[in-house]
């Protein structure tokens, strides 16, 4: 059976999320590429923005491929980040208020999106893939 095709609602709107959730990001790392650029040099955090992006992107590409490894990342990631969160946000506050409340809608999506990965009918759904759904990347 194709992940796509039975993918749970829960599986889908977390999905939509959690991609809506990059697209925020990128707005906000332009409001503050000129403050980034200053602590770190452009070409730099141009660098690293991008390799987290990817990073991110392949994650959901994988959560909406079925893969269960990747629910559970991108939630360990989301709680080790949320020890780390509250400076980064008093700064994108300091930049430009537009970035804070991104930032904050940001986060609020995340954490609804990884609700949504991890209630009964999306659980359910990422255990009961074929087993060769479980051995691919």
């Amino acid at each position: 059976m194709d992940p796509v095709s039975d993918r749970p609602k829960k599986v889908r709107t977390a999905v939509t999320i959690l991609y809506a959730t990059l697209g925020i990001g990128i707005i906000r790392t332009i409001l503050e590429s000129s403050a980034t650029a200053q602590m770190a040099g452009s070409a730099f955090m141009i660098f690293v923005t991008a390799v987290v992006f990817a990073i991110m992107w392949l994650f959901i590409a994988m959560i909406a491929r079925r893969k269960n490894w990747a629910r559970i990342t991108v939630l360990i990631l989301f709680l080790l980040g949320l020890i780390f969160a509250i400076e980064p946000m008093k700064q994108s506050f300091s930049v430009s208020a537009l970035s804070g409340v991104l930032g904050m809608v940001q986060l609020v999506l995340q954490a609804l999106a990884l609700v949504f990965l991890f209630q009964r009918e999306a659980s359910t759904w990422f255990k009961a893939g074929p087993s060769r759904n479980r051995r691919n990347f």
